[in-house]
């Protein structure tokens, strides 16, 4: 830190005193938080400048500020609204580094004034610590405009602050009719009902004793890639091979076309009746001729959906059994501190 000319700042008696006990009474967890960016500004002088911020009580505050183009800022002031001078500073020329404490949950200025003809180019960086997992989260906006007789008040509100994965298993199993020489309908459908907040989901379908093999299949596979390293850093743990593929892990899963077979669309309520009556259905997605198939889909999502089957074995009714693996990504909200103005 360098400077032409330092002034110490001089406080009333009592405000030193606030500042003292705030410094000497930081809790544990100020000790332990980290630094969170409150601004970051380049900016070119025109005279005065100003900046506004809400701070909570007890913030421990690390401002920065030095000269990019030019030569010495006149005056430097952080204070506390409207009047509490927290910093005062003349003639810097380099670099000012100061840490402090805000006294109280208010609105704070950091001010810039400047006189002279050449071109001068600042950047400054504020970062507050803070006092308590209660002041943690604080939008450090002043939304309105300042005015003498402002008044603001503490506010609460909740805030996204991330996401929850999990996944959630569904599945089941549907006997498609034998068609009977054509005497009867071979058509069934599997209802199933993906979960709120289901971003994508993989389905495995599969006709009689070529579910049992591919899960076998499966299971072996998923055994190997646990061993990776990217499936021990994955955010959930999947239990099953077709977990870790609506994961979106590189996987390779069972598919077979050989054996009993079942022809099937993937639909929505109305288009369930015009599979049936083969006319002219709207799908998700539709496959033929298939004894094992496994799909990961970003379409549909939460919401109720059917797998509408048909068979054209004449003598022997199928098993289809089908298995649901969804991802879902709940959001997590936690209380922020604002301050809103009360005009």
């Amino acid at each position: 830190m360098s400077t032409r000319f330092q002034h110490a700042l001089t406080l009333p008696i009592s405000g030193l005193v606030l500042l003292l006990n705030f410094i000497g009474t930081q809790s544990a967890f100020a000790q332990e938080a980290a630094p969170i960016l409150v601004s970051d500004q380049t900016f070119k002088l025109t005279g005065s400048d100003e900046y506004r911020f809400a701070l909570a009580e007890g913030d421990r505050l690390d401002l920065r500020i030095e000269m990019l183009v030019g030569r010495e800022i006149r005056e430097i002031e952080f204070y506390q609204y409207p009047n509490y001078p927290i910093l005062r500073d003349y003639n810097m020329d380099q670099v000012l580094e100061r840490s402090f404490v805000a006294p109280k949950t208010d609105v704070y200025i950091l001010r810039f004034k400047e006189a002279g003809m050449g071109k001068k180019v600042c950047r400054f960086t504020l970062h507050r610590t803070p006092a308590s997992p209660q002041t943690a989260r604080m939008d450090t906006r002043v939304t309105w405009e300042l005015k003498p007789s402002v008044q603001y008040q503490i506010a609460r509100r909740k805030v996204a602050t991330g996401k929850k994965m999990e996944l959630v298993s569904l599945g089941g199993q549907v006997t498609v009719p034998a068609g009977r020489m054509g005497f009867v309908n071979a058509v069934n459908a599997y209802q199933f009902t993906l979960p709120p907040h289901t971003v994508r989901w993989a389905y495995r379908l599969s006709v009689g004793q070529a579910s049992a093999e591919a899960r076998k299949n499966d299971a072996e596979t998923l055994a190997q890639l646990l061993k990776t390293t990217a499936a021990r850093a994955a955010p959930v743990q999947p239990e099953t091979a077709l977990a870790a593929f609506a994961l979106g892990m590189a996987i390779d899963l069972t598919t077979s076309s050989s054996g009993e077979d079942v022809e099937y669309a993937l639909l929505d309520a109305p288009n369930v009746p015009v599979f049936f009556d083969k006319g002219q259905y709207q799908a998700f997605i539709q496959q033929k001729g298939v004894s094992v198939d496994v799909q990961r889909r970003y379409s549909p999502l939460e919401g109720t959906y059917f797998f509408a089957l048909r068979s054209d074995n004449w003598v022997n009714a199928i098993d289809v059994h089908v298995d649901i693996e969804a991802v879902t990504e709940e959001p997590v909200y936690a209380e922020e501190l604002y301050l809103m103005n009360r005009e």
